[in-house]
């Protein structure tokens, strides 16, 4: 009788579980459409996921909206085991910046605080844009300027923490008038090194963002 209460538990267990986990949603632009709006709810800690596929030079933006304040979204790099390259709890409602590489990036929303244990749905609306560059651009012009400042941050960076330039990883770039912001992954390191160059690969600074105790 006990085998026959476990058992019956645990299949109860494996039902409950399959109904929480959901496939990412692939996000794609109507024709001749550079962006799209989405609306959906999101309910205790079952994160909902979206994938949309872009190009290195392109720009990606991705506005917010929620019900409720305690909803958030996260945006991941492709190949990303759980790190992001924004994060809306800390950074808001508001994404954009120009993508550093090829691929799926994924979309996650969640909740925290109160709002998540309450376990109660809450509704909310993104909307991603990406806009179209012509092909010379998006496979040159637009991705040289950020080339050359990439490839003098890693190398600033590597002589920095003593590491090989080839086990650092770019997690994020970001241009802007002062320059050309690159967020690079060092290995085993808690937080990632930001570093300001310009399109030359004149490098102004590189710094770690974590706790100095903690590189």
């Amino acid at each position: 009788m006990k085998k026959l209460l476990v058992c019956l538990l645990m299949g109860t267990l494996l039902i409950g579980t399959a109904f929480t986990v959901e496939a990412a949603k692939k996000i794609a632009f109507g024709k001749g459409k550079s962006s799209a709006s989405v609306s959906g709810k999101v309910q205790g800690s079952n994160d909902v996921d979206y994938v949309i596929r872009a190009s290195a030079g392109q720009t990606m933006m991705i506005d917010f909206k929620a019900s409720k304040g305690a909803a958030y979204f996260n945006v991941l790099p492709p190949g990303s085991t759980g790190e992001a390259i924004f994060v809306g709890s800390s950074e808001g409602n508001h994404f954009k910046t120009v993508l550093s590489g090829d691929g799926d990036y994924t979309i996650r929303v969640y909740l925290m605080g109160g709002a998540k244990d309450s376990d109660k749905p809450v509704t909310y609306t993104l909307k991603v844009s990406v806009p179209v560059t012509a092909k010379s651009a998006s496979s040159g012009i637009a991705k040289s300027g950020t080339a050359v400042a990439e490839k003098s941050c890693l190398a600033a960076v590597a002589k920095k923490v003593g590491v090989s330039a080839s086990k650092l990883k770019v997690i994020d770039i970001k241009s802007a008038e002062a320059g050309i912001g690159v967020n690079i992954q060092v290995p085993d390191a808690t937080a990632p090194w930001s570093c300001l160059s310009d399109k030359k690969g004149h490098v102004q600074g590189a710094s770690f963002t974590g706790s100095e105790g903690d590189k």
